[in-house]
């Protein structure tokens, strides 16, 4: 391993040489839509995508992963079943 050399100092990044931060292409939470890859048809993700509708379902979700004790690793599970819970809801309050 090399030595540092006396009366030589360490080479410092400067925030100001540094080259423009690049856009996130995470899509935040609160943007996100309905889709989850491979668990919505495209029916439910033309129905749903008021984000009311959304919101609700992933409330939904966590009040589903907070009844099983906060276990992980079905996330899948609780968001497919809050999913048809409150799509089923909405159908029948707009037949109403």
């Amino acid at each position: 391993m090399a030595e540092k050399t006396p009366g030589r100092t360490r080479n410092r990044t400067s925030s100001k040489k540094t080259p423009a931060q690049k856009i996130s292409t995470v899509t935040p939470i609160s943007q996100g839509g309905l889709a989850r890859e491979g668990s919505s048809t495209k029916q439910t993700q033309a129905r749903a995508t008021e984000p009311t509708i959304v919101e609700q379902i992933r409330r939904r979700a966590y009040e589903l992963f907070e009844q099983r004790g906060r276990q992980e690793g079905f996330h899948d599970e609780d968001w497919s079943r809050a999913e048809a819970e409150v799509l089923a809801k909405f159908q029948r309050d707009k037949r109403a």
